[in-house]
């Protein structure tokens, strides 16, 4: 699981949060298994060694390296790495700060579901940050990382929704449902692609 540090995002109304990205415990195969996987293009392989690479785990550790191996499992559509990537461009980690190209990561894995990305979105679109200020895509997206247990944006959520128009939270709940409704579709066709290649011989 990930493990992140979104602080920073209240004081007195919402502010400019911060975001920490830090290494996950490693659950993985030795170094060597976990190498030849990740350069065979194993995503999950390839996330894990950006994490080594990022604790110094079993490696040296070399932001860039971490880097490296989490834009190869990004660009597989692996959220955790997205994550990790948006945030290390945020900060200017093992990358040159760029936070245009943080928000593209950011909404990559906000757009596969992780709450984190999700929460991060909406604390930008709240704050201005990057992006035009939208309190309907801030109330979207804390929404969508509230529906999936996120705490800090259900929190934030119910504060934000006081600053709002009835028309703008209707509007935003509208969106939330169409993007879950889609979301659901999608993960339900590919589930089905699964186990059809599953049964071909």
């Amino acid at each position: 699981m990930k493990k992140y540090l979104l602080s920073g995002l209240l004081n007195t109304l919402l502010l400019a949060g911060s975001v920490v990205v830090f290494a996950q415990p490693v659950a993985a195969p030795d170094l060597n298994t976990q190498i030849s996987a990740a350069e065979a293009g194993d995503s999950a392989a390839q996330f894990n060694m950006g994490n080594r690479y990022l604790s110094g785990d079993g490696v040296i550790a070399d932001d860039y390296e971490a880097a490296r191996w989490f834009r190869k499992a990004a660009d597989q559509d692996n959220n955790n790495a997205q994550y990790n990537l948006g945030v290390m461009y945020m900060q200017g980690k093992g990358v040159i700060a760029d936070l245009n190209e943080a928000i593209t990561w950011f909404r990559r894995a906000a757009e596969l579901g992780d709450p984190p990305a999700q929460f991060t979105l909406a604390t930008l679109y709240a704050n201005g940050k990057g992006v035009a200020q939208d309190p309907v895509q801030a109330h979207l997206w804390f929404t969508l990382a509230a529906s999936s247990g996120d705490r800090a944006a259900a929190a934030n959520l119910v504060l934000y929704q006081e600053m709002m128009s009835n028309e703008q939270v209707a509007e935003s709940q509208s969106l939330a449902a169409e993007w879950i409704e889609k979301f659901n579709s999608q993960r339900a066709a590919a589930e089905a692609d699964d186990d059809t290649a599953a049964r071909l011989p």
